[in-house]
């Protein structure tokens, strides 16, 4: 299949090793997937990126009830920063509202803080 791209799920550097191992073209990174993935730490992401040649879409959210408020954004705002610094290629995103619609107002404040990263909508559940 033509134009087809595999992109694994890594939680730390073993994880990443073996992604690029089994043939991964790229990872997402993410933390804590019992909550289904939440924001890793730069210092992850910069083991990734130290013994890991595959681009990084890095998670950024803080909780899993995919929501966020001002002080949520602020943070992933820093963390984005934080994150492309230790090395990622782009970002996964994406939010909610209390209705379970897209929260379009979080989701455009994220796209502009990563600019001009690529990122990719991810609302979870």
């Amino acid at each position: 299949m033509t134009g087809s791209l595999l992109e694994v799920i890594a939680l730390n550097v073993r994880d990443a090793v073996a992604a690029e191992q089994g043939g991964a073209d790229r990872l997402e990174v993410v933390a804590d997937m019992a909550a289904d993935g939440l924001t890793p730490s730069p210092e992850t992401v910069a083991a990734i990126a130290a013994e890991c040649p595959l681009p990084q879409m890095v998670m950024l959210r803080c909780d899993a009830h995919f929501a966020a408020d001002p002080d949520v954004l602020d943070r992933l705002r820093r963390d984005a920063k934080a994150l492309a610094q230790a090395g990622a290629a782009g970002f996964v995103f994406g939010f909610l509202d209390g209705g379970g619609a897209v929260d379009l107002a979080a989701t455009e404040a994220l796209i502009h803080a990563v600019s001009p990263l690529p990122w990719t909508f991810s609302p979870g559940r």
